[in-house]
């Protein structure tokens, strides 16, 4: 099973969905948007085009969205929203999602050894560790730097790889 992360879209939808096209490509099975949406609109245009390939989309509210307003967000085909923290089994592994704006709850989620990964955004830096038996990983920001990025991950054989989005001409 193949996962597709996604980070601090912020808003910028057109790299949202330029992430999207290469989740399709790459033939992700799930995507986790892991907060710092920005914008319903980023989220109901990836879904879109996930409808007919029944890709569905996990995601956690960040900062911004919070201090923003935007915590209300709702369910809508193909989206499933999971509030500030999301705890996930797929491929039979344990998931944990996060924003880590939190440092302390994102520190006792990585340090309790009840998951096999903790995706997570938030620093806008990409990151690939594992510590102790939790492996962790942060996409970098798919809506702000100079590098725009995401990750794939392959549940079944633990591999990760990081791309740079680029915005459609």
């Amino acid at each position: 099973m193949k996962i597709g992360i996604i980070s601090d879209t912020h808003g910028q939808v057109d790299l949202a969905l330029a992430a999207a096209r290469e989740f399709i490509f790459r033939a992700v099975d799930a995507v986790i948007h892991c907060g710092d949406v920005g914008s319903d609109m980023v989220l109901t245009e990836m879904a879109a085009l996930f409808q007919t390939l029944d890709i569905p989309i996990y995601a956690v509210l960040g900062n911004c969205d919070i201090q923003e307003g935007l915590g209300c967000f709702r369910d809508e085909p193909g989206i499933n929203l999971m509030g500030r923290v999301a705890h996930l089994r797929l491929a039979d592994r344990r998931i944990a999602v996060l924003h880590s704006d939190d440092e302390a709850h994102f520190e006792a989620l990585v340090r309790s050894n009840s998951y096999d990964y903790v995706f997570f955004g938030h620093s806008h830096t990409r990151r690939d560790e594992r510590i102790e038996k939790t492996r962790i990983i942060n996409p970098g920001s798919a809506g702000r730097g100079m590098h725009p990025s995401c990750a794939i991950v392959n549940l079944v054989d633990d591999n990760v790889t990081f791309f740079t989005i680029h915005r459609s001409e």
